[in-house]
């Protein structure tokens, strides 16, 4: 399987919500050579072609298990068409996902996309009551009264992973629809930011805080590791590109005790190893003349058991201080 590099993703300066949010709205544009659909099916929540009409930003999504103990959310937003598979064993603590971008249709009444290898999903949504105010637990916003309608999709979803590590069919799941305008809810599996701080949480002295990053922008697709140490220290890898016209985002997440990044106050090095689900361990080093070697046998696991590198002289690094 090779991953095509995607370009002009900006990877370090959003929040990992957003910032994957932004991967998954780029590789659609990728993949569809940067033209969305202006119009939508009918029986997909659009009107008759050549009819006047703003888009229904709608998120009709559902979930159901696939085999090997894999749990699937099929997502959908605009012309976005997700499949996010993560495992059962993933808790808000540390975790694995890899979530498949297509271009589709989809709207209050159904999702239609073609995932080409990987499946197809092809369903339509029958409501069973009036919208609920309130929205799922992984979505967020809203100032104009979040509402949920819920319901249950039929059809066909057909999904096989890379080698066969989960299959799942699905003919009739329950589901619902999330209402426009502005709330939003995650077009990758895994839902919130579990590294995420809480604001009024106390912070270390900052000599003690520190953000260790290293991406590789070329070769099989872009490539991102994070370890930041404050509050929490967290781990955090990411690999996104393209197997065909199929976007593809995985991503690794944990939280460890301090003692799994170390540095020294002069900010010379970083070490990390962090727990599951990344296996081995990294060092950041500046020599006197401000030349940097990263290396070790750091890896990150994604689902499947795909095990990816994250060290070498492809990658660009920093090491850093962290202010609130």
């Amino acid at each position: 399987m090779r991953l095509r590099h995607v370009p002009h993703v900006r990877v370090r300066t959003l929040p990992r919500y957003a910032r994957i949010t932004a991967n998954a709205l780029a590789v659609v544009a990728v993949i569809g050579g940067g033209t969305l659909a202006s119009t939508a099916l009918a029986d997909s929540g659009g009107t008759a072609a050549g009819t006047p009409r703003h888009p229904v930003e709608v998120e009709p999504r559902f979930q159901f298990a696939g085999t090997h103990g894999y749990r699937l959310l099929v997502s959908a937003r605009a012309s976005t068409v997700t499949i996010g598979v993560t495992h059962g064993s993933s808790t808000p603590h540390s975790g694995s996902s890899t979530t498949y971008v297509a271009r589709g249709t989809a709207g209050p009444n159904g999702i239609h996309a073609n995932f080409r290898q990987f499946g197809r999903v092809d369903v339509k949504f029958h409501p069973t009551a009036e919208a609920v105010r309130g929205l799922p637990p992984d979505c967020f916003g809203g100032t104009t009264g979040a509402a949920t309608v819920p319901g249950y999709f039929t059809g066909a979803v057909e999904f096989r992973g890379q080698g066969d590590y989960t299959v799942g069919h699905a003919r009739r799941v329950k589901g619902e629809v999330v209402l426009p305008p502005t709330e939003q809810c995650p077009l990758v599996a895994g839902g919130a930011n579990p590294l995420l701080e809480d604001p009024s949480a106390e912070l270390p002295p900052a000599k003690t805080r520190m953000t260790l990053s290293a991406l590789d922008k070329a070769g099989t697709g872009g490539l991102l590791f994070v370890a930041r140490r404050a509050g929490k220290t967290g781990f955090y890898a990411e690999r996104f590109g393209t197997v065909g016209r199929i976007g593809l985002l995985s991503y690794d997440y944990a939280l460890g005790p301090r003692s799994s990044f170390t540095s020294d106050p002069q900010v010379s090095f970083g070490t990390v190893h962090p727990p599951k689900p990344f296996v081995g361990s990294a060092t950041l080093r500046r020599g006197p003349d401000g030349t940097r070697s990263w290396t070790g046998d750091l890896a990150a696991t994604f689902p499947g058991g795909e095990t990816v590198p994250l060290t070498g002289t492809e990658f660009h690094t920093t090491l850093s201080r962290s202010f609130p």
